[in-house]
């Protein structure tokens, strides 16, 4: 039984090790880091979010809609950086972010800039068009359909 334990608890800490070690296609970034990445992500209200999902007593209709970044996709130095998604990153409020803090509610943007990682902050630089996927009856016109 003590075999048995101790070779239980050396293959837990080996495993344990391994899984830490950093996957050298997907670099982890610092938690302390400020790195130069692309983002794709869902740009969304917080306040209409909360009040959907938990009844928060938010009023945009008041005070306007605040936009946070829902992350599906952290590009840095064309490698992904799966750590990050589904992350929320709030906007660094400069010129380049103002039109994503106070429109584009519900549209899935694609930004490049600053990820304040500690702070979980974007500062965005500028917007890159996102390819548009083909649709394969109509090329031409991908978002509409052939009927």
């Amino acid at each position: 039984m003590k075999r048995f334990l101790v070779a239980a608890l050396l293959w837990m800490a080996i495993g344990g090790y391994a899984f830490a070690q950093e996957h050298p296609e997907h670099p982890k970034p610092a938690k302390d880091s400020v790195i130069q990445a692309t983002v794709v992500g869902e740009n969304f209200c917080l306040g209409c979010s909360l009040k959907k999902e938990k009844g928060a007593a938010a009023q945009c209709s008041k005070y306007g809609h605040r936009h946070a970044l829902k992350v599906t996709t952290v590009t840095v130095a064309g490698k992904d950086v799966p750590e990050m998604r589904e992350w929320i990153l709030h906007y660094l409020d400069t010129d380049n972010a103002k039109p994503f803090i106070n429109e584009h509610h519900g549209e899935t943007v694609t930004l490049e800039g600053k990820i304040y990682v500690k702070e979980r902050v974007l500062e965005v630089s500028k917007q890159t068009a996102a390819p548009k996927p083909e649709h394969p009856e109509h090329p031409e016109h991908p978002e509409h359909p052939k009927k």
